[in-house]
């Protein structure tokens, strides 16, 4: 009777264990959208045009950043949730990497970019949170310094397709109450030119 007893103890004790690892909690951080899943069309410069009093058109320019709404969601599964303290992802950097389709002969030499990010994903079993933010993955120091050859200051009205790329976005941080790295990878795909610009102002 005892050996019956201690067996079935036994198979009670690995049966629980075998529940407990297939509970152990995991975690998923995902790139739900980047600019709504839409193309980034990118202007090398915004032209603003002015007549002088002796009759004399200036021409002048600015080089200005591009934005980008971004929606994460960070989900967990397993035991012991919901806990005391929400588990919570820290984003705290993004890098983007550009990949040229090459329109031209000679691409535009991307560079990589690192951005800093405080951003905070609080943990969600059901899949419904999502965290929205705004970020700036082209800079206007780095559009001038990677399409400074590519800008024409000498015809606002020129238009056309410098080259189309696409932008991997990688997002991670860690996990500030299981203290362990999470991540997460999207792709923007984005549009480089000199678009139409209405010369009588800046931003139009």
């Amino acid at each position: 009777m005892r050996r019956t007893l201690f067996g079935l103890l036994t198979v009670v004790a690995v049966a629980g264990l075998l529940v407990m690892a297939g509970c152990e909690r995991t975690g998923t951080l995902r790139v739900v959208s980047i600019n709504n899943g839409n193309t980034l069309r990118v202007d090398l410069a915004d032209f603003y045009q002015y007549m002088t009093p002796d009759s004399d058109f200036v021409t002048l320019y600015q080089i200005t950043p591009d934005s980008v709404k971004v929606e994460l969601q960070y989900v967990e599964i397993g035991a012991g949730l919901p806990t005391w303290t929400p588990y919570e992802a820290l984003i705290n950097q993004a890098t983007v990497k550009f990949t040229s389709k090459n329109l031209t002969d000679e691409p535009p030499p991307y560079e990589d970019v690192k951005i800093a990010l405080s951003q905070s994903c609080v943990a969600d079993r059901t899949g419904k949170t999502r965290t929205s933010f705004f970020m700036t993955p082209i800079s206007a120091a780095w559009k001038q310094k990677v399409f400074v050859d590519f800008i024409d200051t000498e015809d606002p009205e020129f238009i056309d397709i410098v080259d189309l790329a696409d932008a991997k976005i990688t997002f991670s941080g860690y996990d500030s109450v299981a203290n362990r790295a999470v991540q997460a990878v999207g792709t923007l795909p984005v549009e480089f030119g000199n678009f139409y610009d209405d010369p009588s102002r800046f931003g139009r």
